[in-house]
């Protein structure tokens, strides 16, 4: 089996995520590409280690580990 197209786009959106979050980190303003709504980074959710990337409508919710 060929699992080149399947692991292309596993790294592209990885490679997309950590990128958001690294301009979120930087204070930069990024909208989310279903509702054009601004993105907020949220480290101080109620589960330890984690933390939350998500737009008002909730189209985008991404929930980060964050490691020691």
């Amino acid at each position: 089996m060929d699992f080149s197209g399947l692991n292309k786009k596993a790294s592209d959106s990885f490679h997309q995520q950590r990128n958001m979050l690294k301009k979120l980190t930087q204070g930069k303003t990024l909208k989310c590409e279903k509702c054009n709504g601004v993105l907020t980074l949220d480290l101080a959710i109620s589960e330890p280690g984690k933390g939350l990337i998500k737009c008002k409508q909730g189209c985008t919710d991404i929930i980060l580990e964050l490691g020691a």
